[in-house]
């Protein structure tokens, strides 16, 4: 676990360093000195939305206030990803467009940030800093990210499962990825859902062959037909295999890159 007492003793020296008392960087916050103390001292961790604001005071990324040296400290910064998502799901659920888009960039500073936690080597880590924001690490398989959104994590036991796909699954992914599968699920998101009436328009599909994508990603939990009340209705990526549709339009846009998307991942074995 986080070693609380090493993880203060960064805080005390990032404040120090910027000549800041414990009071002034609590009024920074909005919190008391008494929690900053305590952050100090060892005796609890800030939350997701206080750490994030102890990286700006300090004028520092998320990925140097974690850098903590110890692998298994990932599983800290992974139960507070679970808070912020707890968070997110909360402020989705308020409708707050600015609550969401600051929840989501902290989202994937932090999760960024679990790749330095990781290595647990500097020197390694400030090399991987130049290559550039793509990463790819780690025994246990392969993680990859790159700023403009497109993120994968891939367990090197997964490999033993991916001969098990039958020919359903196949034939569902070659519909997929088909021109005009392609087309129709990049109209598509989880979240606001589109009318077949602007699908017919937007998409450029025969109308025969529409329906037969929308039913078969339809039966397939690919996207579902949403209803509500309010007129809000249509189609919209599913809850459950919807995963599947963004990340094959990710791989169409990596692939699409003028760079070879491999030259800016860098291979690194853990010590």
């Amino acid at each position: 676990m986080l070693d609380t007492k090493i993880f203060g003793e960064k805080l005390r020296h990032h404040r120090t360093e910027r000549g800041m008392t414990q009071e002034e960087v609590a009024n920074r916050l909005g919190v008391s000195s008494q929690a900053v103390s305590k952050w100090e001292c060892g005796e609890c961790l800030p939350d997701c939305f206080n750490l994030k604001a102890l990286g700006e005071v300090y004028g520092i990324s998320l990925d140097i206030l974690l850098e903590c040296g110890d692998c298994d400290d990932v599983k800290v910064v992974a139960a507070k990803i679970e808070q912020l998502a707890d968070e997110f799901i909360w402020n989705n659920n308020a409708e707050n467009p600015s609550a969401l888009k600051d929840l989501t960039d902290h989202l994937w500073e932090m999760w960024k940030g679990i790749y330095f936690i990781e290595i647990g080597n500097h020197e390694i880590l400030q090399e991987a800093k130049k290559r550039g924001s793509t990463r790819c690490t780690g025994e246990y398989g392969m993680k990859i990210w790159d700023d403009d959104g497109v993120a994968c994590v891939v367990k090197s036991s997964l490999n033993e499962m991916l001969g098990q796909v039958s020919a359903k699954e196949l034939c569902l992914l070659q519909k997929m990825t088909s021109s005009e599968g392609f087309r129709l699920l990049s109209l598509l998101n989880g979240s606001r859902p589109l009318k077949k009436e602007d699908l017919i328009e937007q998409c450029g599909i025969e109308i025969a062959q529409l329906n037969e994508l929308l039913l078969l990603f339809t039966e397939n939990k690919i996207i579902e037909y949403y209803f509500a009340h309010q007129g809000h209705e249509g189609y919209r990526l599913c809850a459950h295999f919807g995963i599947a549709a963004s990340m094959i339009l990710a791989a169409g846009y990596i692939l699409s890159k003028k760079n070879h998307y491999s030259i800016n991942i860098t291979h690194i074995n853990q010590p």
